[in-house]
């Protein structure tokens, strides 16, 4: 299952939605992610991209990202939960990585329990690098509070100067 076929979700009409809004909802805290009004208003923005992988016509996961001029911020990636630990995470971003030369950035949650960690391992593994940059995810709710976040990025560490680039991008962009 290794080969995947890549269909990019435009609107909430698509016929792979529903299991994106699944795979989505079941992976990611409310605090970390949109709901739906959100989400299908987020379709009109053209920096914002949301593939799906697709195996023997099943849904196995998902990346969406935003593409700026001098980076692309992964905004979410998951696997549907019949299909994780089989390795196929790595494979997805392997090949997102391979396909897109380049600075991909990416937040995680602050590594605080074993799951975190694991996470934090798993980019590492694919020689994402941890920065040290003091990063609040902006946030998706009124009301909410920031949530402390650690930034990752590939091939290298960012610069202060990139750091600032991709937190006002995330603030005016990608939350704006």
């Amino acid at each position: 299952m290794d080969q995947f076929k890549i269909h990019q979700i435009k609107n909430p009409e698509d016929p792979y939605y529903a299991e994106f809004w699944r795979t989505y909802t079941e992976s990611f805290p409310l605090n970390e992610r949109r709901i739906s009004g959100q989400q299908f208003n987020i379709f009109n923005k053209s920096d914002y991209v949301l593939n799906t992988y697709i195996s023997d016509h099943q849904f196995v996961g998902f990346i969406s990202y935003w593409t700026a001029k001098q980076f692309i911020f992964i905004e979410h990636l998951a696997i549907a939960p019949e299909f994780r630990n089989q390795g196929l995470g790595s494979i997805i971003l392997k090949n997102f990585i391979e396909s897109n030369p380049i600075l991909i950035i990416l937040e995680i949650e602050t590594p605080f329990d074993d799951i975190s960690s694991s996470r934090l391992r798993f980019y590492e593994s694919l020689n994402f690098k941890l920065n040290d940059h003091n990063h609040h995810q902006p946030v998706y709710h009124q009301g909410n509070e920031l949530v402390a976040m650690k930034i990752l990025s590939y091939p290298d560490e960012i610069s202060d100067l990139n750091y600032h680039q991709f937190a006002r991008f995330q603030r005016e962009i990608v939350m704006g």
